[in-house]
């Protein structure tokens, strides 16, 4: 049987119709090929042309595929048209459903939405606030599908902004009750999480604006990044000292990730942090070229991403999706990789 044959059967549909996830993957990447293959004319394309050149970028070559993770494709070039960035691509995420992602161009002073579905850009719009053009430096997506942004301002100082998926500015709150903030994060409650790089103090306040608890996490040193997961705990990668520390939601540690040397999975400047759906953390070991998965108890579980297999170089910020897939950029690039899990793993 063809690629033809499977060409309107879902990922899902193949694998229980082959009932084995290995030959159904073989199935569904045929069927893929052959769609590929034919996509002509309504978009006044010729046939084997690729339809997503603008935005998606397919790997160069076939990536050793080793496990469970399969590299996708590309998403970005530089410019400053939607869809392109005007330097390296920092902070993401995207929407609870994983089908839409958002980037802060910092250097544009925008935050690009891109449709990872169809790989083309849908919009971007400018963090402007009170007639001032703001940088944005970290994107968060609320329980309502608006997004809170960090918007730094050229003299350090920074205002959280609460936007539609649109690009409608809502509320906005700040300097006073974040100071100057480097990151932020949001979890499941809506609580803002924000890193204050000039008092080196992780402050949490709600979406309005009320500061609800703030703590010193005792790090030397730039605070690079921040995530929470499920149970609002705060993972904070320490750069300088190669670990990450989990803190509750008051700034307690309760866990510690620091690997000894020699163990095969010690980090080397340890920067992009991020939680999946299962609490796993997954950590940008930047000097290493890797991105290491530890459990919900910050015990490792592997070396998830690596520069051998994977084709990794510097990898600096991550975020999980709901759909399995993690999203990576590299220092000084302007694009992201999409790597997707086998529902083997899980």
């Amino acid at each position: 049987m063809s690629g033809e044959y499977f060409k309107d059967c879902t990922r899902e549909e193949l694998w229980e119709f082959s009932k084995d996830e290995v030959f159904g993957e073989r199935l569904w990447n045929e069927s893929v090929a052959f769609t590929k293959k034919s996509f002509c004319s309504d978009d006044g394309l010729q046939a084997g042309e690729d339809p997503y050149s603008e935005v998606g970028v397919p790997p160069a070559k076939p990536i050793p595929v080793q496990g469970y993770v399969n590299y996708n494709f590309e998403v970005g070039r530089k410019g400053k048209a939607p869809g392109q960035f005007g330097g390296w691509v920092q902070h993401f995420t995207t929407s609870k459903d994983g089908k839409i992602l958002y980037v802060c161009d910092l250097w544009n002073k925008h935050v690009q939405v891109i449709d990872l579905l169809k790989r083309k850009p849908i919009s971007s719009f400018p963090t402007t606030m009170k007639g001032f053009n703001f940088q944005a430096q970290g994107v968060q997506v609320c329980r309502d599908g608006n997004l809170c942004i960090n918007c730094v301002g050229f003299d350090g100082t920074s205002r959280i902004g609460i936007f539609s998926p649109e690009g409608r500015k809502i509320s906005s709150f700040g300097p006073g009750v974040i100071g100057s903030t480097s990151c932020i994060a949001v979890d499941d409650m809506d609580r803002i999480v924000a890193i204050d790089r000039r008092k080196m103090r992780i402050s949490t306040c709600s979406k309005d604006g009320r500061l609800l608890e703030s703590f010193n996490p005792g790090i030397k040193g730039d605070l690079l990044r921040i995530c929470c997961n499920s149970k609002g705990h705060v993972v904070v990668p320490n750069h300088l000292e190669n670990q990450v520390v989990v803190f509750d939601p008051y700034g307690n540690p309760i866990h510690l990730i620091r690997p000894l040397s020699g163990c095969g999975y010690e980090m080397k400047y340890p920067a992009g942090v991020t939680c999946d759906c299962h609490d796993n953390v997954f950590v940008c070991d930047v000097g290493n070229h890797r991105v290491l998965q530890f459990n919900s108890d910050c015990e490792f579980r592997a070396a998830t991403l690596t520069k051998r297999d994977h084709k990794l170089w510097r990898p600096h910020d991550v975020t999980a999706t709901n759909l399995g897939d993690l999203i990576v950029s590299e220092v000084s690039e302007t694009f992201v990789k999409i790597f997707n899990f086998s529902p083997k793993v899980y």
